[in-house]
């Protein structure tokens, strides 16, 4: 996540409202769901992983349903993508 954005829990969905972006976004449930997973770096395995497991969803409907909206939080500056870095 993006450590400088304004985030709230409404009705236990998230409210995220971003200067730089200039809007606001609301998410459903699953969307919250994938926002808590990244308050702390969280490899897009673990995402699917937790999600197939929660609601038994196969891997194609994740790839399909989820990356998409990973790519749109990383676009609209929502969230950042890490990198680990190897040994030196």
């Amino acid at each position: 996540q993006n450590r400088e954005l304004t985030a709230a829990s409404v009705d236990g969905r998230v409210v995220v409202l971003s200067a730089n972006a200039g809007a606001y976004f609301d998410f459903n449930a699953v969307a919250t769901e994938i926002w808590c997973m990244l308050t702390e770096p969280c490899p897009v395995s673990r995402i699917f992983y937790c999600l197939s497991k929660q609601h038994n969803i196969d891997a194609e409907t994740l790839a399909r349903d989820v990356t998409p909206f990973l790519q749109k939080l990383v676009e609209q500056r929502l969230a950042r993508l890490v990198t680990e870095s190897g040994p030196p």
